[in-house]
């Protein structure tokens, strides 16, 4: 009769096996160690313009109430970015005259104001100082562009005078006179600058609130593109 094999073989063996099983078991914790983190890299990345563009808004909010200018809203609008609202009249000072479409000149040092903000938070040097982030993105073959967007609005009365036919025109002229004044004194170049007027038709509250839907919004945005150009 065959004896059976010594016990201390068959313990060897098993052991073995314990220890290369627990070899493998590292090996994959190890290995969806990386792909998370990797992922979770990723994922930050992908949300550094939109974390950005909120940490500016912080900033400027911050700088806003330092310098005491109550006058001046400041919202985070989220997918249009961060929104600055100048009123027509400041301290009875009105931006424009009725009709016009130049900054009263009363009105500049109101201007220089948010120009003083601006320039003191991150906005101008978004592409010096957060370098580092921005070759990341561009490993993942994107890019982020900055967009400061100045929008003109009007009262509903209707105008039409030899150099404006209408509501749309006036507040057009008044986005583009105040972006010239911002690409004059921001630290930012001229090109990521654009405006738009919307006349009577984006009214702030009651179409009737004269004073207050006469008005210039400032919308800055951090965007996040396809290097291929495609958003």
């Amino acid at each position: 009769m065959r004896k059976p094999p010594p016990a201390h073989k068959s313990s060897t063996r098993d052991n073995w096996m314990v220890t290369y099983g627990s070899l493998l078991t590292g090996v994959l914790a190890f290995f969806l160690l990386l792909v998370g983190r990797s992922t979770s890299d990723a994922e930050s990345i992908f949300k550094f313009s939109d974390n950005l563009t909120a940490y500016i808004g912080e900033q400027i909010s911050a700088e806003k109430d330092r310098q005491g200018y109550e006058w001046l809203y400041v919202e985070n609008t989220g997918n249009k970015g961060i929104k600055l609202l100048i009123p027509s009249t400041v301290e009875d000072r009105p931006m424009f005259q009725s009709g016009s479409g130049s900054i009263d000149p009363g009105f500049y040092s109101y201007l220089d104001g948010v120009v003083s903000i601006l320039n003191r938070t991150d906005l101008p040097l978004v592409y010096e100082k957060y370098d580092r982030q921005i070759q990341q993105l561009k490993a993942y073959h994107s890019d982020i562009v900055l967009n400061v967007r100045i929008e003109g609005h009007t009262d509903p009365r209707n105008i039409r005078t030899e150099q404006f036919r209408d509501n749309w025109d006036l507040s057009t002229a008044r986005a583009y006179d105040v972006m010239r004044y911002l690409q004059s004194r921001m630290q930012v170049p001229e090109e990521y600058f654009s405006m738009a007027g919307y006349a009577y038709f984006h009214p702030l509250r009651r179409v009737e609130n004269y004073d207050e839907n006469r008005r210039v919004e400032i919308y800055i945005k951090i965007d996040m593109v396809e290097m291929n150009g495609k958003s």
